[in-house]
């Protein structure tokens, strides 16, 4: 993969480091087909120069967790993951190594995260924003570019959706003192905290699992194979049969949707919006028990980069709840939660 300098990809506008992220590699000999053994997405896919979304099922189906994967050398892929859940992961990965001729790096050696807002630049400014999109490029060592990195101190640009809110976006990923060394060059950037990045992802109806929601979800409740995140033809991986039923055998019953908490419903939250995702979700059409759970929360922004007093959600439910409205958060005395929309159809897979 070639290396280039950040200002020549990205024109950095604002910035945000995600503490919550981190990331592994996987190397070796049967690197390839280990992975394409245990994850949720086709390796064939990850060519040099690309990424995908990918997870990492339960027998039964449900997600252990989700990730970010791409192709960081010739025998090596990397993965970026909820820091949270890095050593559960990792640790039940390992049960499947048996003869297998694979590494993983050490939990000294993880990356650190941060998430860039900005615009492309440089010879790739005529590009269309969507052309960038599943990108991996390899970034220097350096904001110049004066110096190229080694194999140890390698950082990536992960060129991902544009928020419709904040922006054309990416993730830097990579060794903490490279990624300090390149968002040095970041300085007159707006710095935002953690949660823009979440809003953007929320936006994006983008969906992560977190340690509150592990082996919760099959990957079609929270629409992973709309944002290519599964390959139902790549072969067995854990659970692949319950997911390949999820797809073909009758109707999806339940989906993740878009909603919002307003700025007046914000006040009657018993906790932080950042501690909603696992929370219960209420339909006053069917009092009895729950009808699905928060996936992700975060304040809302604006587009210079303000954090608002509303909330965005990403919620799993049922279709027909869903559909039925007078849906609350907590209880059905809860929030009321406002229908937002998705940026893609779920009637792709339905």
């Amino acid at each position: 993969m070639d290396t280039h300098p950040l200002p020549s990809l990205l024109n950095t506008k604002r910035w945000a480091r995600l503490t919550s992220f981190t990331g592994f590699t996987v190397a070796g000999p049967d690197a390839r087909a280990f992975l394409q053994g245990q994850l949720t997405n086709d390796i064939e896919s990850v060519n040099a120069g690309r990424h995908q979304r990918t997870g990492f099922c339960s027998p039964k189906g449900r997600l252990l967790t989700t990730m970010l994967q791409w192709r960081s050398g010739e025998a090596s892929w990397a993965h970026l993951i909820p820091a949270e859940s890095l050593e559960r992961i990792i640790k039940r990965l390992k049960m499947f190594v048996l003869r297998s001729k694979v590494s993983f790096s050490s939990a000294e050696a993880s990356y650190s995260v941060i998430g860039l807002w900005g615009e492309t630049a440089g010879k790739l400014a005529n590009a269309a924003p969507s052309e960038f999109e599943g990108r991996a490029y390899s970034i220097a060592a350096t904001p110049d570019g004066t110096a190229q990195e080694d194999s140890t101190n390698a950082c990536w640009l992960l060129m991902d959706t544009t928020c419709p809110v904040l922006g054309q976006r990416g993730w830097l990923v990579g060794p903490v003192d490279s990624i300090n060394r390149l968002i040095a060059g970041c300085s007159t950037a707006q710095e935002l905290p953690e949660s823009a990045w979440i809003f953007s992802e929320i936006e994006s109806g983008k969906t992560w699992v977190w340690e509150k929601t592990q082996d919760t979800f099959v990957p079609q409740m929270v629409n992973f194979e709309l944002i290519d995140g599964v390959s139902f033809t790549k072969g067995c991986y854990p659970g692949q049969e319950v997911v390949a039923r999820s797809q073909y055998l009758g109707k999806l019953k339940r989906r993740t949707y878009r909603a919002d908490i307003a700025a007046a419903e914000i006040q009657q939250l018993s906790v932080p919006v950042s501690d909603l995702p696992g929370q219960d979700v209420w339909s006053k059409g069917n009092p009895a028990e729950p009808c699905g759970r928060v996936v992700a929360a975060a304040p809302t922004f604006n587009a210079q980069g303000n954090a608002q007093s509303q909330a965005a959600l990403l919620i799993e439910l049922t279709i027909e709840a869903w559909e039925g409205g007078a849906l609350t958060l907590g209880s059905l005395d809860g929030p009321g939660l406002q229908a937002g929309r998705l940026p893609y159809s779920l009637a792709v897979a339905a």
